[in-house]
């Protein structure tokens, strides 16, 4: 493993002066929260003894001239880490970089940041300093942005920013996990601007081959190539006065990146096989759940290419970074796929609430839409969402490692029983476990059990060093 996985917090009674608070505009109405501006002060490397101040939401560290602070030092990264501004504080997240990112002498992926918090990065030290004064961040006022739904903070910042720069036309880059909904979001935007009744093209750049996809883009003329038996328009000339997505942006051959470059720069085309330059008029929307930062440092992504499509940055968070959102989630996709006296069908509502929150969500929203979907198809009445949870196919992001839960009847039904103890007994421990970040004090509050006897399990199934 290249780096520790582990992630380092601070208890929030231990980090008040770095927590936000969510604050109401008594007359307006219009929500916000707030955040103690903070300086970064350089205390050795090329900088040292200079001071700056952490002015974005997420507010990017590296050697790269691209990056909100640049640090010409050979150790550092092109794009090193991030400091990003959360709900509950500051984060600074590693970007894989090559040397790490430390906090406290502690390598980390991801770590919130305390008041005199220490960083380094590669020969660079930095001192982590909040100010005085703070920094209000706006949220919107709605719980929803078109076909996208959310009353948590992570959401009412995401449908800000979308309501701001929808009308804009900037190029804007969503990324996030798979099933957070990063094409139901690009075409919303698409929606909120004044693109709206013109095109919305799709390309999939990692479905289609890399033989195609310069044609799909771009299209060709006649005879370019085997199988062009006629002149064809590719996504940018189709979409004319439209919007382009491009979904998997991170799947895009390199040897295509320079020409997707120039369409930004320049909004002209040539199709394969000719050499007519033809202007266009698109906006282009672009998404990934790859980590674009790692793909620029490793070489594999333009690093031009990646700002020109990142003007505006939107962040999908995970369902476990929203689980607030999970009820009136649920209640939506009750009603959209089974009707309005759906609802009606389930048993104990806010108890199965409780149970959906605790689970860690993989597979995100379509994950939660798919349980809700199948979960209807059984005839029991009323329905527990709850007891569809290990259902291997909903477990998108299950690891090859984890168990599943089955049994065979090919044995003694005392064996057959025993075995599936086991297996349930491994899985729960894992979801248990995972959820308290290995805090075995706090999975034994959370499970009802004593601390000893769950320690007796994770050390029966192996399940921690």
């Amino acid at each position: 493993m290249r780096y520790s996985e582990r992630t380092m917090t601070q208890d929030r009674t231990n980090n008040v002066a770095a927590e936000t608070l969510v604050l109401a505009d008594g007359e307006n109405q219009e929500h916000l929260f707030r955040v103690r501006r903070t300086k970064l002060l350089f205390i050795s490397g090329p900088l040292q003894g200079r001071e700056f101040v952490v002015n974005r939401d997420t507010f990017t560290i590296g050697s790269g001239s691209h990056n909100d602070l640049v640090i010409e030092d050979s150790t550092v990264s092109k794009r090193h880490c991030e400091i990003v501004v959360e709900q509950t504080g500051y984060l600074i997240r590693d970007l894989d970089s090559t040397n790490g990112t430390l906090v406290q002498g502690v390598r980390v992926s991801s770590a919130h940041l305390a008041p005199g918090s220490e960083i380094q990065l590669g020969k660079t030290r930095i001192v982590f300093c909040p100010l005085q004064e703070a920094n209000d961040i706006p949220l919107s006022r709605n719980e929803a942005f078109g076909a996208m739904m959310g009353r948590s903070v992570p959401m009412r910042r995401i449908f800000y920013l979308a309501e701001t720069y929808s009308p804009a036309d900037v190029t804007v880059m969503i990324t996030g996990e798979t099933g957070t909904g990063k094409e139901i979001l690009a075409e919303e935007i698409h929606n909120h601007s004044p693109r709206r009744d013109k095109p919305f093209i799709v390309i999939d750049c990692a479905a289609i081959s890399k033989e195609l996809i310069e044609s799909e883009l771009f299209g060709h003329v006649k005879g370019s190539f085997t199988g062009a038996n006629a002149d064809r328009q590719g996504a940018f000339e189709l979409a004319d006065g439209g919007t382009v997505f491009l979904d998997e942006i991170g799947d895009l051959s390199p040897d295509l990146q320079p020409k997707l470059l120039r369409v930004l720069e320049k909004r002209e085309i040539k199709r394969v096989g000719s050499n007519k330059v033809s202007k266009i008029n698109v906006r282009i929307v672009s998404a990934t759940n790859r980590n674009l930062a790692n793909e620029v440092n490793e070489g594999r992504f333009r690093e031009d290419l990646y700002y020109r499509l990142s003007v505006v940055h939107l962040e999908l968070p995970p369902l476990r970074r929203r689980r607030e959102d999970i009820p009136p989630l649920v209640k939506r996709f009750l009603t959209d796929l089974h009707g309005e006296d759906a609802l009606g069908q389930l048993s104990d509502f806010d108890r199965t609430m409780e149970v959906l929150k605790r689970h860690e969500w993989p597979g995100n929203v379509r994950e939660l839409r798919n349980l809700i979907e199948l979960a209807f198809y059984s005839e029991r009445r009323p329905v527990d969402l709850s007891a569809f949870l290990s259902l291997s196919n909903l477990r998108q992001g299950r690891k090859s490692n984890e168990p599943e839960i089955n049994f065979v009847t090919d044995k003694p039904f005392k064996d057959a029983k025993n075995d599936l103890i086991e297996e349930f007994e491994k899985s729960y421990l894992n979801d248990l476990l995972a959820r308290n970040k290995q805090n075995i004090s706090r999975s034994a509050r959370e499970a009802g059990i004593e601390r000893a006897y769950l320690q007796r399990l994770v050390r029966k199934y192996g399940m921690r060093e």
